[in-house]
């Protein structure tokens, strides 16, 4: 097993984009009907190998975020993306999650944890995620960002 580590990455929210030709429609909510919904992405969040500033062991791609108003005190976090396991490792998620911030201004109004399924060497798989969090009287209109923390991470050599 080896120790890898993770830049923070972030994005701001804001209305989900329109549907125009050539270009797919969001993936995430996976229903815009549950209630006021903010999306945004993040291009890319790597893991690297322990030691190195570059050395990229394994990650994700093309990252979806939203964030949804289910009720006055319940938010919808999810995620959609490529696991980007053409790099130098295989990527352990149960023990080391990417923990998920939703901000409003510089504040964190809440964080969750998703615990991914590990990244598979010579692959590149759609991954999803998704959790309601009970937030008590959260000012919905005031989340305008969300955030992939640095993290320490797992990984494996490819056999």
């Amino acid at each position: 097993m080896g120790v890898c580590y993770s830049y923070r990455q972030s994005c701001s929210l804001g209305p989900l984009p329109p549907r125009t030709p050539g270009r797919p429609d969001p993936q995430v909510p996976r229903d815009a009907k549950f209630g006021s919904c903010r999306h945004g992405k993040i291009g890319a969040f790597y893991f690297y190998a322990a030691g190195s500033r570059d050395d990229p062991a394994f990650g994700f791609f093309d990252i979806e975020l939203s964030v949804q108003l289910i009720n006055a005190d319940t938010l919808r976090v999810e995620l959609y993306c490529v696991a980007d396991g053409y790099q130098t490792a295989r990527g352990i998620g149960s023990d080391h999650p990417i923990r998920i911030a939703v901000l409003a201004g510089n504040e964190v109004v809440t964080t969750v944890e998703w615990r991914f399924s590990d990244v598979i060497c010579g692959h590149a798989d759609p991954m999803n995620f998704s959790t309601d969090i009970s937030v008590p009287g959260v000012a919905f209109a005031g989340i305008d960002g969300i955030a992939l923390d640095k993290v320490e991470g797992r990984s494996a050599p490819c056999r």
